[in-house]
């Protein structure tokens, strides 16, 4: 009687071949899935981002400035009247001079403290449409630009010239 053979038919059924690579198929074909898995299975939006992204911030823009309207020049009396050569006077047309390229500082109001408007260069022309105005020890006359009537302010007559007017 042989008590062990049966025992090691088991043991050699369970190493056959055909077991062998059925296990090994199986094996392989689960890790493939997992791989699949892993890579392909995931969702991006659920995960953290490894490509940082860029946030534009849009630029400010310029906020348009409502410019108050002009004045509007009163009506001039029907006589006719002529001042002096070489005064100023509402009506007269001035040029900017002695800045020494600085510019004569053009002010929304009379007086030092009054806020500038702009800045006119030497020798531009200007026509005097309001004052004089005496403040702050200076002589002050409202301009305006002939060619731009927003393009005015009141400056000191120190830095103004009369352009003298040829009459024929």
């Amino acid at each position: 009687m042989i008590p062990d053979q049966p025992k090691r038919h088991k043991i050699i059924s369970i190493l056959n071949p055909v077991t062998l690579m059925t296990a090994a198929i199986l094996t392989v074909g689960l890790v493939l899935i997992s791989l699949v898995i892993l890579f392909f299975g995931r969702n991006p939006t659920t995960g953290a981002s490894t490509i940082p992204e860029t946030t534009l911030i849009p630029a400010p823009t310029l906020t348009p400035r409502v410019i108050d309207p002009t004045r509007t020049p009163t009506p001039t009396p029907t006589s006719i009247f002529f001042l002096p050569e070489g005064v100023i006077g509402i009506g007269i047309y001035v040029q900017v001079t002695g800045t020494d390229g600085a510019g004569l500082r053009m002010r929304a109001e009379p007086g030092l403290g009054a806020a500038i408007n702009f800045s006119a260069m030497d020798s531009e022309v200007f026509l005097v449409i309001d004052g004089p105005v005496t403040l702050d020890g200076h002589t002050w006359w409202h301009l305006e630009a002939p060619y731009d009537r927003n393009r005015n302010g009141w400056s000191s007559a120190n830095f103004l010239s009369p352009i003298k007017e040829d009459i024929d």
